[in-house]
């Protein structure tokens, strides 16, 4: 039961193989029709999933893919809320999941001003704003340019375009 609290992620995580940000997704997409409604292959998804799962390391004590995947099973709970039913389209909820997903990508593990203070390619990339947030966005997009990856690639340009402009508002 993805949309009810209480779901144990580190079981789900340790059932996976290291894998439950994958299931989370792919289990919250079937539930919710996403696959379908976007017309998604599955093989694509599975393998942008796997690919951004592996971007989270596994090494990294809080910000790692069961923290990812408990955040998008908490997203999933919230907009599942009977009072917010029909308040968000399908573009909406697609948004959420995804930027849920990979709100953490590629996190070293330290906090913005640290990598500041210690001029890192990171904080020289980005001007020292906002190092993190913009870091796990630009890794979560540029996945989708891997091969087999572009889980959007039957999203119309105006879906895309909203799509992401409201992941980077998120």
């Amino acid at each position: 039961d993805f949309d009810k609290w209480g779901v144990d992620i580190f079981k789900i995580s340790e059932y996976s193989g290291s894998r439950p940000l994958t299931v989370a997704m792919y289990t919250i997409f079937q539930e919710r029709d996403l696959l379908k409604s976007f017309k998604i292959p599955v093989n694509t998804f599975i393998t942008y999933m796997m690919a951004l799962e592996e971007n989270y390391h596994s090494d990294v004590a809080y910000h790692n893919s069961i923290h990812a995947a408990d955040v998008v099973q908490s997203t999933n709970v919230l907009l599942s809320t009977p009072a917010l039913e029909a308040v968000f389209t399908d573009l909406e909820i697609l948004a959420a999941m995804f930027a849920s997903a990979i709100h953490d990508v590629d996190h070293p593990g330290v906090s913005n001003q640290f990598l500041i203070n210690t001029n890192s390619e990171l904080a020289l990339m980005y001007n020292d704003s906002s190092v993190l947030e913009n870091h796990h966005l630009a890794v979560g997009f540029k996945l989708l340019q891997e091969e087999n990856c572009d889980i959007f690639q039957n999203l119309t340009k105006k879906q895309r375009q909203s799509l992401r402009k409201m992941v980077i508002d998120m």
